[in-house]
């Protein structure tokens, strides 16, 4: 139980007043029995129950030096260094210097709160200004507080350029572009996976050590014509002067050609401080696309020539000419025919580019019964004789089909066109219907053979290229886009297109198209 506080205390020593609790705002004066005779504001308020009349154990336990704590007689700790403990949360620890006096035997303790955060200090009930002037703990927290804002600053700063890091990271990696960057020396700093895949670089080998590298494995990976003109040192001087200039075209690049048939666009720009970062996209796709965008201009242009002059040839005959009524019906109807199929070839054109540009977003889909589509089909695409020709199977049953019934019917009306054109010397075109589900899709399996010219494995190949014919003679007419209408517009009802062939014994085309009710 704690002692009460004695009624009546001895005389306390006379100190300097104002000018020692200024100077010494944490001091502690003991009477013989160590009982507070006087204690500074300051340590008052870090310890509000150390009051004159209290015992300083009951509020505070000397830690140093050892034996102080159990020690009555503090005369012989007389100008040590000593360190006190709170009793009480938050527990404040305080360090100083104890002095006895020799006359009165009192003690007093000139101490300091230890701290090493301005919130500790807040946490004691204390300011700065409860820090003696002299005191340099305040000085310390405040240098303490201008480092740990530095470094919180240095961290949040840090955390941003790690995530800016990161972001980059993924948009070099998510862009389609190789890219690498190299310092000054030419040396290889970071460089993205797609930079080595780009390269194919060899598995299980290092990265490239710098450009120099980089340039002898381009040399051995690309065509030789290639490799001669690829100059990385030419690039980066372009890319100078456009920047330079602040040109607003597109940075310099070159394309180039690998051994393996890819092409890759290559720049080289400068990042400043001598430093360079290559970029390589692959373009092969791009390439090819450009490629046919021009065949296809070239051969079309080709085909609409032919017919043209023809029709041009013959009309100025007409005009020019005083023809006999028999020749001009002749030279008329040539006029008519070349320019129906001329007609004919524009619109297999408009119909390719069309579904290529809208995706079958214009198609009407919906159900439609199978067997008023197949008669409704070969009706419209074949005339008397080629009807008698052919041979309907219907083994799939009643059921709806899910199909754009104009577009589908002009896919399986060319197929079956094909097999009537492709059969000069006669005989049968079948048509065998059959159910057929792939995966859980349910739907139907159209299987159109006939017996006619056939093709090879080569021309097989083809059988999809747009303006390829197999017969090259001409005798057979046609545009050579028939075939890539039907895929197209297989493809987009979501179905398939299978071919097979042999020379001189027929060709079967089998159209897979979706039925209404898919299984579950």
């Amino acid at each position: 139980m704690k002692p009460a506080p004695s009624a009546t205390l001895p005389p306390c020593p006379v100190l300097a007043g104002a000018a020692f609790e200024a100077a010494f705002p944490f001091h502690v004066l003991l009477d013989p029995a160590q009982r507070v005779w006087a204690a500074g504001q300051g340590i008052q308020r870090a310890v509000p129950g150390l009051k004159p009349g209290e015992m300083l154990h009951d509020w505070l336990l000397p830690t140093r030096p050892r034996g102080m704590d159990q020690g009555r007689d503090w005369r012989a700790f007389d100008g040590l260094s000593v360190v006190l403990r709170g009793r009480n949360a938050p527990e404040p620890m305080f360090r100083g210097q104890l002095f006895t006096q020799g006359s009165d035997g009192s003690t007093l303790l000139l101490l300091t709160p230890i701290v090493t955060r301005l919130d500790d200090l807040r946490q004691l009930g204390l300011q700065l200004g409860d820090l003696a002037v002299h005191d340099a703990t305040g000085d310390m927290l405040l240098l303490q507080q201008a480092l740990q804002t530095s470094l919180d600053d240095a961290q949040r700063l840090a955390q941003r350029l790690r995530t800016r890091g990161q972001q980059l990271q993924w948009m070099t990696e998510l862009s389609g572009h190789g890219v690498a960057y190299f310092d000054g020396d030419g040396a290889l700093l970071q460089h993205n996976p797609l930079f080595t895949r780009l390269l194919d670089w060899p598995g299980g080998a290092a990265a490239p050590t710098g450009i120099d590298a980089v340039t002898t494995h381009l040399h051995a990976l690309l065509i030789p014509t290639d490799a001669d003109r690829m100059d990385l040192a030419a690039l980066a001087d372009a890319d100078a002067q456009a920047q330079a200039a602040a040109s607003p075209a597109p940075p310099p690049a070159l394309v180039v050609m690998t051994r393996g048939g890819a092409h890759l666009r290559l720049r080289y720009r400068n990042a400043g401080s001598d430093a360079h970062v290559l970029y390589i996209r692959d373009v092969t796709a791009e390439t090819q696309l450009d490629r046919m965008k021009t065949e296809f201009m070239t051969t079309a242009a080709h085909e609409l020539r032919t017919p043209m002059t023809s029709i041009y040839g013959f009309s100025e005959m007409l005009v020019q000419r005083e023809l006999p009524p028999d020749k001009v019906r002749t030279v008329a109807e040539t006029i008519h025919r070349q320019a129906s199929w001329m007609v004919s070839l524009l619109n297999e054109v408009l119909d390719l580019a069309r579904l290529e540009a809208r995706q079958g977003s214009d198609f009407v889909i919906e159900p439609a019964p199978l067997a008023e589509w197949i008669d409704e089909v070969t009706t419209g695409y074949c005339d008397a004789a080629a009807q008698a020709r052919l041979q309907v199977q219907l083994d799939a049953g009643p059921q709806d089909l899910l199909i754009d019934r104009l577009k589908a019917g002009q896919a399986l009306g060319n197929v079956l066109s094909n097999a009537f054109k492709y059969s000069p010397q006669g005989g049968p075109v079948s048509l065998h219907v059959h159910a057929q589900a792939q995966g859980d899709r349910a739907g139907v399996a159209l299987r159109v053979r006939d017996c006619g010219i056939g093709m090879t494995d080569a021309q097989l190949e083809r059988v999809f290229e747009r303006f390829y014919r197999a017969d090259p003679s001409g005798n057979i007419p046609g545009s050579g886009l028939g075939m890539s209408l039907v895929q197209q517009i297989v493809h987009l009802h979501g179905g398939t297109v299978l071919v097979s062939s042999q020379p001189g014994r027929g060709t079967e085309v089998t159209l897979w198209l979706p039925t209404a009710v898919n299984r579950s």
